[in-house]
């Protein structure tokens, strides 16, 4: 299996945020159980739409609900392997044995060492948080020497990475995405437009997929046939899931 793509926390937000947005329309009967503020956790929402998805629920909703609740899955998975570095490690500086702690992961010694090595790398360009306002997108781009893997990456896709991005931004003009519904899906087209790709224009790639692949003329999409938008989708979740693999490598 590969590398999942990474999520930043401005995309569990959204996911959150969106799925709060379909379920105040459509559900008058558990919509206050509902945590819907951008910094709820993951978890509760997950819970919730495990638990009130019923017939009730119009379909293009339970649809739309399964893209945004593997965002925030996805989170969880990074955020667990972030955790589990964090108390391997801190069982190491506090003295720990290594056969001690490798027994709570079911590994020896050498296995131990092992999966630390392999958490490091895998986090190795891990930024959930970090600021995607226009500002810090272009103190990135004077920054380029801290990142050199990911821009070296970023050049050698420049061409991909543009194509998907103006096929993003032509589906969601085909499929009439309207313009609340786009925030990012228009950032990242004026960013394309200007070639100012830079490792968080795969952040941004993350967020304006989702937005195209929840919006209900897409979710509707007849689902015996593949789409034209379905392949610009993988496009994009390919180019994602490659990036985060440098992590890895």
């Amino acid at each position: 299996m590969g590398t999942r793509p990474m999520v930043h926390r401005a995309e569990v937000a959204r996911a959150i945020l969106m799925i709060a947005k379909r379920r105040a329309k459509v559900d008058d009967r558990h919509r206050d159980l509902l945590p819907d503020s951008e910094d709820s956790d993951p978890r509760e929402v997950l819970d919730y739409l495990r638990k009130f998805s019923g017939l009730d629920i119009p379909r293009w909703v339970l649809q739309a609900e399964v893209s945004d609740a593997l965002t925030l899955n996805n989170w969880l998975w990074w955020e667990d392997r972030r955790r589990e570095l964090f108390f391997l490690k801190a069982g190491r500086a506090r003295g720990l044995f290594l056969s001690q702690l490798g027994a709570q992961v079911g590994v020896g010694k050498q296995g131990l060492l092992d999966r630390v090595d392999r958490l490091e790398a895998l986090l190795r360009f891990d930024r959930p948080d970090e600021k995607l306002s226009r500002a810090a997108r272009q103190a990135a781009r004077d920054a380029d020497s801290r990142r050199l893997a990911e821009t070296r990456w970023i050049d050698e896709h420049r061409v991909e990475l543009l194509r998907v991005i103006e096929a993003l931004v032509h589906q969601a003009d085909r499929h009439q995405v309207v313009d609340e519904d786009r925030e990012w899906i228009d950032e990242l087209g004026v960013d394309a437009r200007d070639d100012a790709l830079v490792p968080t224009t795969m952040v941004l790639l993350g967020l304006a997929a989702a937005e195209l692949r929840t919006c209900k003329a897409v979710v509707a999409l007849d689902g015996s046939r593949p789409h034209r938008v379905h392949s610009v989708l993988t496009d994009a979740d390919n180019l994602r899931s490659a990036f985060a693999a440098l992590g890895s490598r």
